[in-house]
């Protein structure tokens, strides 16, 4: 935990100890900060009342190693990529002492974003992606999975705000962002493409609130942000 205040002059607060794992995720939600690892960690809780004097109070332990987490507008903490479950979601009404609310079964999800009670999922191993019902915590249900065209490499996706569109990126040589239509769900369409190099790969994607902006992390490319006001003609406006 660094305090950059003064950003030519970054100062370390406070160092929460793990396993050894170069990668680790982290979210934050009322004066606490959540950390997943792919370290047989758990999820970690940190008190940030003091930011100051950061304090680990508690860990998720009902498995070791996760790949990525996310917590939705209405305090629910979803862990994907751990064992057992391929999610797991947790109530965070008392933020120290996150309580199991459901889990989901489908297929390994390699990122998530959750949105007006639905998960949308990227299924990396066979390259489809997910939209789940979570109005029910207790009952996630599976509304649809849909083929992205690839038999895998779907790492990451991303919905506008009106739930109309869905924005998938592919984590394989040519790293196709692909904008599919989901207005109808029994009638899901492809409507455009974009792509930096056919050498290169894509990585995450997120749309940025009240905007038509969707930003895009590359390995090679760096950030590329796209005006996806039209969906069937993105246009990079910014890198």
């Amino acid at each position: 935990f660094v305090d950059i205040t003064d950003p030519s002059n970054p100062v370390e607060l406070g160092r929460i100890s793990g396993g050894n794992s170069i990668w680790r995720d982290l979210k934050y939600w009322n004066r606490y900060v959540y950390i997943g690892t792919e370290a047989s960690d758990g999820v970690k809780v940190v008190s940030v009342d003091d930011p100051d004097n950061p304090i680990l109070v508690s860990t998720i332990s009902d498995f070791g190693n996760s790949h990525n987490i996310h917590i939705d507008a209405d305090g629910f903490l979803y862990v994907v990529g751990a064992d057992d479950h391929d999610i797991w979601i947790y109530d965070l009404n008392v933020p120290e002492l996150p309580v199991l609310a459901g889990t989901w079964e489908g297929e390994y999800l390699h990122d998530i974003e959750v949105y007006n009670n639905k998960i949308y999922g990227a299924g990396i191993y066979t390259g489809h992606f997910y939209i789940i019902d979570v109005s029910d915590k207790t009952n996630p249900t599976t509304i649809l999975s849909h083929s992205t065209g690839l038999d895998g490499g779907t790492h990451d996706c991303a919905v506008t705000e009106d739930e109309q569109i869905l924005i998938t990126a592919d984590e394989i040589l040519g790293g196709h962002i692909k904008i599919w239509d989901i207005s109808d769900y029994g009638n899901i369409n492809l409507v455009s493409e974009y792509m930096t190099n056919p050498s290169h790969s894509a990585h995450n994607l997120y749309v940025r609130p009240e905007t038509d902006l969707l930003i895009i992390s590359y390995y090679a490319d760096g950030t590329r942000i796209l005006d996806i006001s039209d969906p069937t003609n993105p246009v990079e406006v910014a890198y």
